[in-house]
């Protein structure tokens, strides 16, 4: 990326310079394309690095529309721009709405509704629903997690409505008890030290079939680096897991052990906490056919985050700690990160107004779910 462009994102910090950055359809076209190949053109289809500019309407010659590029390679001839093979793939709304978007979501703690966004964009629901999605695409990552690695589980949703004439739910396996509720496999790696400037380890979640040892491995084993360390709680199948990894430890809270030196998981119950108050406080309600997209946008929005400092708090018992001080990456600057991986990831609309979804890159929790579903992952 040139200076010239990383300076121009650097520099917008309120609504007000986001909407100058933004204004011109001009340049939000260079800054997508700085982000998108900040290394020069690659070609879409075949990788080729090397392509040419076709003279477009701007530059008063043929009618071709202005970004368009041709692949250099013989063997492909091309034709791409800046949005082909990717979630911003045949866009009808212009670019200017597409990174305003963005960069409201990414500003907002805990996500943006996609009836606000509407609102803030002056496009209508399903659009913005969309644009959201195409966001949480691009923010999956996929590399492997290492260095101290937790893992944990919760139940997505929320309370059945009580019929009296229902039977109880009783007991089911291993004497748990039975609920409708969806259960999470969750994963969220510790930064790898507290030094000023170390930025926050990845979290990631995706929606499993159970809680059983094979749904967890099946969860892990692609996402965790063998040699990582990982810690868990007493659950049966988090134990039996730590096997496959060099080192493991766990805390009994059954025993009201919470902590034991280095040893806990408070970050993914950290993490965990968190998505409950983004759903119950932003979207309300979430699916689980369309739960995985969501928490690869809390996942990423949980790592932009910078160490700053360590400072010295007291418990509410008086007891003092060294707590981590934290900065969170501006919102502009996660643009880069977002937009760096959309190449790939495509995402249409389907017949009955959802999306479909294609990635090629095997992306964390998305599930080949049924045709008549108004979302499906192709994994090729």
């Amino acid at each position: 990326m040139s200076e010239t462009m990383l300076a121009a994102l650097t520099n917008i910090r309120t609504a007000e310079d986001m909407i100058v950055a933004f204004r011109d359809e001009e340049q939000c076209r260079r800054l997508l394309e700085s982000m998108v190949w900040p290394a020069g053109r690659v070609c879409p289809a075949c990788g080729y690095k090397r392509s040419i500019a076709i003279a477009g309407r701007d530059m008063g010659k043929r009618r071709a529309r202005p970004g368009l590029y041709q692949c250099s390679s013989g063997d492909c001839r091309f034709q791409f721009t800046v949005t082909t093979h990717t979630p911003l793939h045949s866009t009808k709304l212009p670019l200017s709405v597409w990174l305003k978007g963005m960069w409201l979501m990414l500003q907002s703690d805990k996500g943006l509704s996609s009836v606000r966004l509407a609102e803030a964009l002056g496009v209508s629901q399903p659009t913005a629903w969309r644009m959201g999605h195409a966001l949480r695409l691009m923010a999956a990552r996929e590399h492997m997690l290492d260095g101290t690695v937790e893992i944990d589980h919760f139940y997505l949703g929320g309370r059945a409505r009580i019929n009296p004439d229902d039977p109880p739910p009783g007991r089911g396996r291993k004497g748990l008890p039975n609920t409708q509720k969806t259960p999470v496999m969750v994963i969220v790696q510790r930064p790898d030290d507290v030094t000023p400037g170390t930025p926050a380890g990845d979290a990631r979640a995706a929606v499993v079939t159970g809680l059983s040892l094979r749904a967890a491995a099946r969860a892990a084993e692609a996402q965790i680096d063998p040699d990582a360390y990982l810690m868990s709680d007493e659950a049966t199948a988090f134990i039996a897991l730590g096997e496959n990894y060099a080192r493991h430890d766990t805390v009994k809270h059954s025993s009201r052990e919470y902590v034991r030196n280095a040893v806990h998981v408070n970050s993914v119950e950290g993490f965990n906490a968190r998505v409950r108050r983004t759903i119950a406080g932003v979207f309300h309600h979430i699916s689980p056919q369309h739960a995985d997209l969501y928490f690869h946008e809390i996942g990423f929005r949980w790592s932009q985050r910078i160490v700053t400092g360590q400072a010295v708090r007291k418990s509410r018992n008086g007891k003092e700690r060294m707590k981590t001080l934290w900065s969170r990456v501006p919102p502009a600057l996660q643009l880069l990160q977002v937009f760096r991986a959309a190449t790939g990831r495509q995402m249409r609309r389907s017949p009955d107004g959802g999306i479909i979804v294609k990635s090629a890159v095997a992306v964390f929790g998305c599930l080949i779910a049924p045709r008549k579903s108004s979302l499906f992952c192709i994994i090729s």
